[in-house]
């Protein structure tokens, strides 16, 4: 007779070896869950994702978009009679003293006319050559600057031209200067003799440098005049300029100026790290506009806003 009562027995220990096994299992990932759980619970309320940047390698620049005059050293050279010109120079080209620039011929003779500085030669005359000058820059103002208006009037080989028009000016090659406004909120930011760069928004991307002449306090901005000790051909043509005055570069890690932490005399930002945040100590290159450049934490780290 078999043994039913035994044979019971061993399926029943089989199965509680199962079963506890089966229940280890499922407590090892309720612990594994939990935790993962816990960690993104603290993540998520103690530091929402709003609140957290992630460091990366800027440029920034302190700058200011204003408006400018150009002023050359321009000399002038008027037509001495009445008659058909003929031009031997081209417009825009540096020649040194002495060369065969125009002639003006009418019935009874001919006039030639010649430079007697060095320079680049234009024959784009727009008025404000005898205004626009080096000794009259102090008496510029906010008024005159804004109604200063001036009208290229151009001449060409074959023209017939009056006596006394304006038929060519020798610009300097070595310096000029640009003027322009400077907001009010923005004098203090400025000093005369420093170095600054200057971007014309007509040459992209090329910066010029430039040192602070003079500043001319006036309402309802200022005038701040530039010297430039070498001429950019490319500006010839031209009077009226938008710019860009650049008074810094900061180059670095850059981080929003509100995740910036001070603890006693030290400065750090809060880093948000995988399970708790900590006070890391940085030092502030620069800041502009809201924006501040650092030294000491590297790019790709995730920093707390306060």
């Amino acid at each position: 007779m078999r043994d039913f009562g035994r044979i019971t027995s061993k399926v029943d220990h089989k199965k509680v070896k199962r079963n506890n096994l089966s229940g280890f299992i499922k407590f090892l990932l309720t612990i594994i869950i939990s935790g993962l759980l816990i960690i993104f619970i603290i993540n998520f309320l103690g530091y929402h994702s709003s609140k957290i940047v992630m460091t990366s390698y800027e440029t920034i620049k302190d700058h200011i978009k204003t408006s400018g005059l150009l002023i050359r050293k321009e000399r002038v050279t008027f037509a001495p009679k009445r008659g058909k010109i003929k031009l031997y120079q081209n417009e825009g080209e540096r020649i040194s003293t002495g060369n065969h620039i125009a002639t003006i011929r009418n019935i009874n003779e001919e006039d030639n006319l010649y430079n007697y500085y060095a320079g680049i030669v234009s024959y784009k005359i727009d008025g404000l050559e005898m205004t626009l000058r080096e000794e009259n820059i102090d008496k510029l103002n906010y008024d005159s600057f804004i109604n200063l208006k001036g009208k290229i009037n151009p001449i060409n080989s074959g023209d017939n031209v009056n006596l006394g028009r304006p038929i060519f000016k020798i610009i300097d090659n070595f310096t000029f200067y640009l003027a322009v406004l400077l907001p009010q909120n923005q004098l203090s930011n400025y000093e005369v003799g420093t170095t600054i760069e200057v971007l014309f928004s007509q040459l992209k991307g090329v910066y010029f440098k430039g040192k602070i002449r003079s500043i001319i306090p006036d309402k309802p901005q200022n005038i701040m005049v530039i010297k430039f000790n070498k001429f950019i051909p490319e500006l010839v043509d031209l009077r009226k300029v938008n710019v860009e005055i650049i008074r810094k570069r900061y180059h670095g890690i850059v981080v929003p100026s509100s995740s910036l932490v001070k603890r006693g005399d030290k400065v750090g930002v809060m880093v948000n790290g995988y399970t708790k945040k900590y006070f890391k100590e940085i030092k502030v290159l620069g800041e502009v506009e809201g924006k501040a450049v650092i030294k000491g934490i590297g790019p790709g780290v995730k920093v707390i806003l306060n």
